[in-house]
């Protein structure tokens, strides 16, 4: 599949600076699978069609429930916009 063009808006650009080095890492990392396939994360109901809004949420390791959480908006032709990321706590799907 060709790569999705993807771009961040501002408030995700704030919220990447104060990540820390590996959360940055896990952030690069969805990235580039969101930007292979932008349905890699959860459809958040009730968006406005032609846009899709999705959240992906990624582990920061495999013996923690810390995650971090990007939001993006996903529309055909168009590419994908990262809308924000954030830290999670918790993640809800292994």
């Amino acid at each position: 599949m060709n790569d999705v063009p993807l771009e961040e808006a501002e408030p995700a650009r704030k919220a990447y600076v104060d990540l820390t080095e590996g959360e940055r890492d896990m952030v690069r990392n969805a990235l580039a699978l969101i930007a292979r396939d932008p349905a890699a994360g959860r459809e958040v109901p009730g968006w406005r069609p032609p846009s899709v809004e999705y959240t992906y949420t990624t582990p920061l390791a495999p013996d923690t429930a810390e995650a971090i959480t990007v939001v993006y908006t996903h529309t055909p032709g168009m590419g994908v916009t990262v809308v924000y990321y954030f830290r999670d706590p918790q993640v809800v799907d292994p």
